[in-house]
């Protein structure tokens, strides 16, 4: 299952907020380049990104599925902290 997988959480909520090369979400993940290339490979497979070349670089940015499974995860993660109030009270 992909939404399992390293990373997969975070790429989306990054090109969420907007394109980025390779060697940015690299560099903000500290992920190691061969796992960073399976997981985008897996996630342009599943229709989630795209990538283009913008200013001489490749760039990946978010599909219209991509932008949907990326809200999701927000609320995901939104409906995880409510529930971690609630078993600290």
């Amino acid at each position: 299952m992909i939404i399992c997988r390293k990373y997969f959480m975070e790429i989306l909520l990054l090109l969420d907020e907007s394109p980025m090369s390779f060697n940015e979400l690299a560099r903000v993940l500290k992920a190691y380049p061969d796992t960073l290339t399976r997981r985008l490979k897996e996630m342009k497979n599943a229709g989630l990104i795209t990538d283009s070349r913008r200013e001489g670089k490749l760039r990946y940015e978010l599909t219209e599925k991509g932008r949907k499974a990326a809200k999701l995860v927000k609320d995901l993660r939104r409906i995880l902290d409510e529930l971690n109030e609630v078993i600290q009270e």
